[in-house]
């Protein structure tokens, strides 16, 4: 079997990261790397954990998610970063696919669509 995919969260609502954590845990082909808070901590846990995939929040204190996806896709093109937010606009997803982004979700989405956009572009990654 495919080894875990590596997982970072980043999002500055600690209930969010809570469950997001508690969803990661269960499901056993994700493995929690790092957590962070902001787009600042995001690009240093990143340059510390070199996950594979980064759950990114867009509006954060101190550095967005917006620019701290930029950062991180053109430092380490290889990590895929996913963009889950509150915020559904054309216009929020328009900017999180400029900066880099492979998925946009909305908060209001399914565990399955999270794991979904996680696991694809795995290769040997099998359901559950």
């Amino acid at each position: 079997m495919f080894p875990s995919i590596r997982v970072a969260i980043v999002d500055d609502n600690p209930t969010v990261r809570m469950s997001l954590r508690s969803m990661i845990k269960l499901e056993p082909r994700l493995t929690l790397v790092a957590e962070a808070e902001n787009g600042s901590e995001a690009i240093a846990m990143v340059e510390e954990h070199r996950p594979d995939v980064v759950l990114m929040d867009i509006i954060m204190p101190v550095l967005d998610g917006i620019d701290a996806t930029r950062i991180i896709t053109s430092k380490f093109p290889s990590i895929r970063v996913i963009v889950y937010t509150i915020h559904s606009a054309e216009s929020f997803a328009a900017k999180a696919f400029k900066s880099g982004a492979c998925h946009f979700l909305t908060k209001g989405c399914s565990a399955e669509e999270i794991i979904d956009a996680i696991t694809n572009g795995f290769p040997g990654v099998t359901d559950g």
